[in-house]
């Protein structure tokens, strides 16, 4: 099934939406989904994977819990979104030469297009890898990819590293896409969570979401 870039935008904004998240990272899951989908990566499928994973996980398991050396999720995991919107946060200390590690990270292509927006906003090019990949990211929105097999898809990863680099490859970037195919049943798995933006709220479905207060015991 072809979608338009807008289509996948706004499919993973309800959907993360629906899975339980706030407003404000459901708008930048659409967002990052739109980024990989101009970039032909497979963000849908990554996505309804992780919004899977995350149902009943307190926020706090997911988000990274910053330190000198590495960023780790209490949960074991940390989860891309979360860890995504804080490392953009972080551009200008990439930008002046830090490089920041991350631990065990659930799906870290999905990282990728909130480095782009540090990468827009500070004007370096930016390299982030883990094992098998790595994705250099330039200030023109450029994107080179160097992968091994299916690593770029990895379900997870035991560290994923984002840094600044001077140079860029001599290469040809990634060619930019007007529209991205999704198979059908990972677009039936996204409006499932969709549905639910749409359904009457109870006090059950708001404590079990994924970032809700609690975790689901079941």
């Amino acid at each position: 099934m072809s979608f338009s870039l807008n289509e996948i935008e706004g499919m993973a904004k309800r959907a993360a939406r629906g899975a339980g998240l706030d407003w404000g990272i459901a708008e930048e899951a659409g967002k990052a989904m739109r980024w990989l989908a101009a970039n032909d990566l497979p963000g849908p499928a990554l996505l309804a994977d992780v919004l899977t994973r995350n149902v009943g996980i307190h926020r706090d398991d997911l988000a990274p819990v910053s330190s000198e050396k590495t960023w780790t999720a209490g949960g074991g995991r940390l989860c891309p979104l979360f860890a995504g919107t804080a490392l953009a946060d972080r551009a200008t200390e990439i930008a002046s030469g830090r490089v920041l590690e991350l631990g065990t990270t659930t799906a870290p292509l999905l990282i990728a297009p909130f480095v782009a927006v540090g990468v827009k906003a500070s004007g370096m090019a930016a390299e982030l890898s883990w094992p098998g990949v790595t994705l250099l990211i330039t200030s023109k929105a450029e994107l080179f990819v160097d992968t091994e097999g299916e690593a770029i898809s990895a379900e997870t990863a035991v560290w994923v590293r984002c840094r600044k680099v001077e140079t860029v490859p001599n290469g040809k970037p990634i060619h930019q896409s007007t529209r991205c195919s999704v198979r059908s049943d990972v677009w039936d798995r996204l409006n499932e969570f969709a549905q639910c933006t749409y359904a009457p709220a109870t006090a059950e479905s708001r404590a079990l979401g994924a970032g809700s207060d609690r975790i689901d015991d079941v």
